[in-house]
């Protein structure tokens, strides 16, 4: 390196320690140098183009709160809780996500307090990271029962365990998820256990739930072993985009007219309608478009999400955003 590059440099790393290090201004340093003002501003932008100074932001907020007002006031949202994914492990999204699940539904919990539950890996990891908390709260299954990939998954192990965290009673719902038989499905509603629950699930204080998309049912075998044949060709005919406590809805957030929905043991999308805080966990960011579905449709008033996730839901939202 020529002499005459090391003073330029040498001048820089100066002039940058200076202003970065030191705190003068650049008046400062100009007078200090015997330079013009202009000349010092272009002297600490060009140390940042040579990359003699760099720079790092420390993001210290677990929350993105930008995009949770804007969730917010996007689509009529009770609360948001949007993961910063700004420095963070891409694998641990979902682990943090449910953390800020856990956070938010311990914030909300209250004494006599009745939860009613769906199932999947969220809800289950999301009860891993909740405190004891002794509120007496009614944990109620809302779906039928269906085979999971893990038995931490089903239905009955998410009300089981939430029951025990809260210090609670387990409303367990004795039935299958989808039952073919009309007359069969009429009589096991009937029954008085299975009528108690099913009406209690109507008048919960808060729904604890997740989504799935059609991409997750083509590729899940409890799905597809639970579901007979003919019915997922109809569902993506009918133009399904993701499923709530087993319930397929369109782009539009509406619930499907289709055979599944119809012979499922549920809490319908309707019904969704009316309970106070409908709280929605859900990660990764290839559920975006079956959230932005639920969301049109109005029957999530709580969602807990990652950054990158929001940020594709208010983008569809508003497409030249």
């Amino acid at each position: 390196m020529e002499q005459k590059e090391l003073k330029k440099l040498s001048l820089l790393a100066e002039v940058a320690c200076d202003y970065y290090e030191r705190g003068l201004t650049q008046n400062e340093i100009a007078d200090k140098l015997f330079l013009s003002r202009t000349r010092v501003s272009r002297l600490l932008k060009e140390a940042v183009d040579k990359g003699i100074v760099s720079f790092t932001v420390h993001y210290t907020f677990e929350r993105h709160y930008e995009l949770e007002e804007r969730l917010k006031t996007r689509f009529g949202l009770k609360h948001a809780r949007v993961l910063n994914n700004r420095g963070r492990e891409k694998s641990l999204y979902h682990q943090d996500v449910c953390k800020l699940g856990a956070e938010y539904l311990m914030e909300h919990a209250k004494k006599n307090i009745i939860i009613g539950t769906g199932w999947g890996s969220s809800l289950a990891l999301l009860i891993k990271f909740l405190q004891p908390f002794n509120i007496s709260a009614d944990i109620v299954q809302l779906t039928g029962s269906l085979p999971c990939a893990s038995l931490s998954h089903t239905p009955q192990a998410i009300v089981t365990s939430l029951a025990e965290t809260f210090h609670g009673h387990a409303d367990f719902l004795n039935l299958p998820l989808y039952i073919e038989d009309d007359y069969a499905r009429k009589v096991m509603c009937s029954d008085h256990n299975n009528s108690v629950i099913l009406k209690k699930g109507i008048f919960c204080d808060k729904v604890l739930a997740s989504v799935a998309t059609l991409e997750q049912v083509k590729e899940s075998n409890y799905w597809r072993g639970t579901m007979p044949p003919g019915l997922y060709d109809e569902l993506e005919k009918k133009g399904a985009c993701g499923s709530i406590l087993g319930r397929f809805f369109n782009q539009e957030g509406q619930e499907l007219a289709c055979l599944w929905n119809e012979k499922s043991v549920s809490l319908s999308i309707r019904q969704l309608m009316s309970i106070p805080d409908v709280a929605v966990v859900a990660s990764p960011s290839s559920k975006a478009a079956a959230l932005t579905a639920a969301l049109r449709g109005g029957f999530i008033s709580t969602l807990i999400t990652d950054g990158t996730t929001a940020t594709r839901i208010l983008n569809a939202a508003h497409p030249s955003a």
